[in-house]
C-alpha cells in the first residue's frame, strides 16, 4: 500500500481585497434589508436566526453569505454597487458642461480632440484609448477650465 504525503497549501490574499469584499457584502445586506422592508427589529431577528449574531458588522464571510442566501430565497437580488470609472465619459461630460457654461466657442468633438492633443501631448483615435495618466491630466484641466468659465473668465484652449 502506497503512502501519500500531504502538501501544505498557502493562499495569498490581499487584505485590501478582503476588506473591499466585506464592504460590498455588507452593502448588499443593507440593500436587502431595505428591499425586504425589514424593520430594525425584523433585521436583528433574522440576523440572530441565521447566524447567531445581532449585527452584520460582526459577521465573517460565511455568515454574510448565509444572510445573503436567505435574502435571495426571499426575492432579493443585489444590485452592483461598483461602477467602473470611465475617464472618457467624464472628459466628454466635462466638455459638454464647459460648452453649456459658455467656456468654449466650438463644442464639437473635433475641438475636444484638439484640446486633448494639446493637454495630454498625444493624439488618440478615441478617448477610450487615452492612457489613465494623460486622461487624468485632461480631466483636471477641464475641471479648472470649467471653474474659470463659471466664474466668468471664459475662453481658454
Amino acid at each position: 500500500m502506497a503512502t501519500t504525503s500531504r502538501r501544505n497549501f498557502t493562499a495569498h490574499v490581499s487584505q485590501a481585497n478582503v476588506a473591499a469584499q466585506r464592504k460590498r457584502e455588507l452593502g448588499h445586506i443593507h440593500q436587502g434589508r431595505a428591499f425586504l422592508q425589514w424593520s430594525e427589529e425584523d433585521y436583528r431577528y433574522h440576523l440572530r436566526e441565521i447566524t447567531g449574531k445581532s449585527s452584520a458588522a460582526d459577521l465573517d464571510a460565511p455568515g454574510r453569505a448565509m444572510v445573503l442566501a436567505r435574502m435571495a430565497v426571499l426575492g432579493f437580488k443585489p444590485k452592483a454597487t461598483f461602477k467602473p470609472f470611465d475617464q472618457a465619459a467624464k472628459i466628454k461630460w466635462l466638455w459638454r458642461k464647459l460648452a453649456e457654461a459658455g467656456g468654449v466657442s466650438d463644442p464639437s468633438d473635433k475641438a475636444l480632440m484638439a484640446f486633448v492633443v494639446r493637454t495630454a501631448g498625444m493624439a488618440v483615435g478615441d478617448l477610450k484609448f487615452l492612457p489613465v495618466a494623460q486622461a487624468s491630466t485632461v480631466i483636471e484641466a477641464l475641471k479648472s477650465w470649467l471653474d474659470r468659465a463659471k466664474r466668468g473668465g471664459q475662453n481658454h484652449g
